[in-house]
């Protein structure tokens, strides 16, 4: 990825959600109201590189910040961290045209260290995870929203989904090399790694 493709995840998920919330500060203070901001389990466990991740762990540093110092006037601030669901961030289509067009861009001698099969066994490894992660129940997300909202004492972190309650946020607590494993078995490795981790087990085979 370049710079550009960095700022285009960054200026939508993370800058435009604190300029939102900063136009809006003065009079939810004023009344005493609450700020409920969508960041993903992927604020807490960095699953690719690029901007997406960045942009949530940012959501999540903006929020934390944001709840200290509005306690003090009676606003509350939650933050919300969905799993994996079927919108249009997880669709297939989309994310392998995307990934076709990081992998065109690149230079010649980035996609050789990589090998010229890592791009399939990427989009295999994608539409596997894809396939098992995501929820088609968008009311999971909904109801946490309705509740950070309106319940008399909102939580400051909702976690919809199987997937990130069971798995991702737990992960994340675990130690750095448990969680690098895991996730380094649902990716590929580059041709140029493969004698670093020659046992490695490929899921989407078995």
């Amino acid at each position: 990825m370049n710079l550009e493709d960095f700022k285009k995840v960054l200026d939508v998920n993370l800058l435009g959600l604190i300029e939102v919330t900063l136009q809006f500060l003065p009079p939810v203070k004023k009344a005493q109201g609450r700020v409920v901001n969508v960041a993903s389990v992927m604020g807490r466990l960095s699953l690719t590189g690029g901007g997406y991740c960045l942009s949530k762990w940012g959501v999540e540093s903006f929020s934390d910040s944001l709840r200290r110092d509005m306690q003090y006037f009676g606003v509350k601030v939650s933050i919300i961290e969905p799993g994996f669901f079927k919108t249009g961030v997880t669709s297939i289509d989309l994310i392998e045209k995307d990934l076709r067009r990081l992998w065109n861009q690149l230079p010649a001698e980035v996609k050789n260290s990589y090998g010229p099969r890592y791009l399939e066994e990427y989009l295999k490894a994608q539409r596997f995870s894809m396939n098992i992660l995501c929820s088609a129940d968008i009311s999971k997300v909904t109801r946490c929203m309705a509740h950070a909202l309106t319940a008399r004492h909102p939580r400051t972190r909702y976690s919809p989904g199987w997937d990130a309650k069971l798995l991702w946020i737990p992960l994340s607590y675990l130690p750095s090399f448990v969680s690098d494993f895991t996730i380094s078995v649902l990716l590929p490795v580059p041709e140029d790694n493969r004698m670093v981790c020659p046992n490695r087990v490929d899921v989407t085979k078995t």
